[in-house]
């Protein structure tokens, strides 16, 4: 399994210590399994995943798109007010972050893709779609969840004179 290690870098940039760990657990793993044949790679991309769900909720707290009481509660869902299908929602995070900025819309984009494919094809199970995650898949999943970490670490810091 073959991780870009400058990704790695840019993306550790932004996120919190524990974020930090979670990203150094798929590095060990992919060491772990370096050369063996897995059936799925969905657990490789596990910790990313994790690390990106918090992530999100401190992106979106900073720029002011959710409020403290929303970061703290178990009930906040990040795919749903990420979801494009519910943009015109009450809550919707997409539609805010599009109002930000030209480039709002294009960043929501990007991580509601990374949500999607590095989150919710890794953790959840969809009839009719019992593919497992092969490894260059897991590899493209990774790539993309850096991507979007380090698309919205730019984002915020582009707009940090932004009144949210």
């Amino acid at each position: 399994m073959s991780i870009n290690l400058q990704q790695l870098r840019l993306a550790k940039q932004y996120l919190s210590p524990f974020q930090d760990m979670l990203v150094n657990d798929i590095i060990s793993l992919s060491k772990i399994i370096k050369g063996s044949y897995l059936n799925d790679y969905s657990f490789i991309i596990a910790p990313l995943s994790k690390a990106y769900e918090g992530f999100l909720k401190d992106f979106f707290l900073k720029i002011n798109l959710i409020n403290q009481q929303q970061y703290q509660s178990d009930r906040f869902r990040v795919g749903k007010v990420l979801n494009p299908s519910l943009r015109y929602k009450r809550f919707s995070v997409f539609q805010k972050l599009a109002d930000i900025s030209p480039d709002g819309e294009e960043l929501a984009e990007l991580l509601w893709d990374a949500w999607k494919h590095g989150r919710n094809r890794v953790f959840h199970y969809f009839p009719g779609e019992t593919k497992n995650i092969n490894e260059k898949h897991a590899e493209r999943s990774i790539k993309l969840l850096l991507k979007a970490i380090v698309n919205a670490g730019q984002f915020l810091k582009d707009n940090q004179n932004h009144k949210y």
